[in-house]
């Protein structure tokens, strides 16, 4: 999908001009596993036009494999409009994504047994809320990986613009069982499955109530938490001067995926809370930076000025 925003201070309905960027949930983690180092691959569907291969030819800059896409004639491109406020007003959004390509996709348009050929598969909870159908395109994804013994991440990602809470929640729930490997704000869940209290508490409480394995609850500028089995961990946040926040969840989410491909949760927490922080600093909803930037921050080798 594409991004139109206008900056803090400006209202939409006043707006002359937007900035354009590339995004979307699962794209923008594709994107920076890419630009970390991991092969990623892009599954979706976009319209034949030039706005569905700006989308294309973007993440395919970054990195990312795009050979999957299904393309559309005459459908149309799912967008969304951000005014970024500032404190105490929070960010507004308004979406168009009806009748979009994706959110009319089936699953008998992709290629299965090619796009989860991968030691991981990532979908958000985003995609469940588009449509019936992008519902269905989701299902299929994770029936697939987990058939062909991939690790299936699944971030809850609610909001609250696309469908209510309640079904949010039944739709997590269902997929459940397909998934290794949850991600959720402490917001989300205590909104969607009432988990309150310390964030260890909410961590298993989500483990047992949901039976996935590795559990992850973000906690804003504090950290973020994780459990498996009887190992919990937990990492602090950085300082951050925010640029435009929007997007940090996904590069998390690829940070966390980048250090469960080298075998250990604690580096996820850690390469995803970096990446978040990065992320923050930079326009738009993809991360532009690499992992060099990565590894300076965790290494606090990093200056107000680089020379």
């Amino acid at each position: 999908m594409l991004r139109l925003s206008v900056g803090a201070g400006q209202r939409l309905e006043d707006a002359h001009h937007f900035d354009v960027h590339v995004a979307g949930s699962e794209a923008n983690v594709a994107f920076a596993a890419a630009r970390v180092g991991l092969r990623s691959t892009w599954i979706s569907a976009l319209p034949d036009n030039p706005l569905g291969h700006r989308v294309a030819d973007t993440l395919s800059a970054g990195g990312v494999d795009t050979s999957l896409v299904h393309w559309v004639e005459g459908g149309r491109l799912g967008l969304y409009f951000v005014e970024m406020a500032a404190a105490p007003r929070p960010i507004s959004m308004v979406y168009d994504r009806a009748a979009s390509a994706m959110a009319l996709a089936t699953p008998e348009m992709f290629d299965w047994k090619a796009g989860c050929d991968t030691d991981f598969l990532h979908v958000s909870g985003i995609t469940l809320g588009l449509s019936s159908s992008g519902r269905d395109v989701a299902r299929r994804a994770m029936e697939e990986a987990r058939g062909r013994g991939s690790t299936v991440t699944f971030d809850v990602n609610y909001r609250q613009r696309l469908w209510d809470v309640k079904a949010a929640a039944t739709a997590a729930r269902e997929v459940a069982p397909l998934v290794d490997v949850l991600i959720c704000t402490a917001e989300d869940a205590r909104d969607l499955f009432g988990a309150r209290g310390e964030p260890a508490a909410i961590v298993e409480r989500l483990k047992s109530e949901l039976g996935i394995g590795i559990v992850v609850v973000t906690l804003g500028r504090e950290g973020a938490v994780a459990s498996r089995g009887h190992l919990t961990v937990t990492r602090g946040g950085h300082a951050v001067e925010t640029v435009d926040r929007v997007g940090a969840g996904d590069a998390f989410v690829a940070g966390l995926i980048w250090g469960l491909v080298d075998g250990s949760l604690e580096l996820g927490l850690e390469r995803g809370l970096a990446m978040s922080a990065l992320k923050m600093t930079l326009h738009g909803d993809l991360f532009r930076l690499d992992g060099k930037d990565v590894a300076a921050l965790l290494a606090q080798d990093h200056r107000e000025v680089g020379r």
